[in-house]
């Protein structure tokens, strides 16, 4: 059963809070209730994906030592969390998945 908008909102929250002074949140970490989600600097964000699980998507150029701070620091304090694909930021401003751009991918 899909979580509620309260539900996926504290879950959210209560990831918001435990970042606060991080270091492995490099950037700062912002809530976007217009999205839903925490942005991470202008390298990752988190959300809640359709089945209540908490989703983690970086940007294509995020360094890999960034990635791999995030992703322990989320293993050391048990915030369970599931990898999407990564994205881009296109022109307008507007995030772009990986899926959203095969059809840019030359053949092989």
């Amino acid at each position: 059963m899909p979580l509620s908008e309260a539900d996926r909102h504290a879950k959210l929250k209560d990831l918001f809070d435990l970042a606060q002074g991080s270091e492995e949140f490099e950037g700062g970490v912002t809530f976007q209730d217009d999205m839903e989600a925490l942005v991470v600097g202008d390298w990752a964000f988190f959300a809640i994906d359709e089945i209540g699980d908490l989703a983690l998507s970086f940007h294509l150029d995020a360094h890999p030592v960034a990635v791999a701070r995030l992703t322990r620091f989320l293993v050391q304090h048990e915030v369970p969390f599931v990898l999407t694909e990564s994205f881009t930021v296109d022109d307008d401003d507007q995030i772009v998945f990986e899926s959203d751009t095969g059809a840019d991918l030359p053949d092989k």
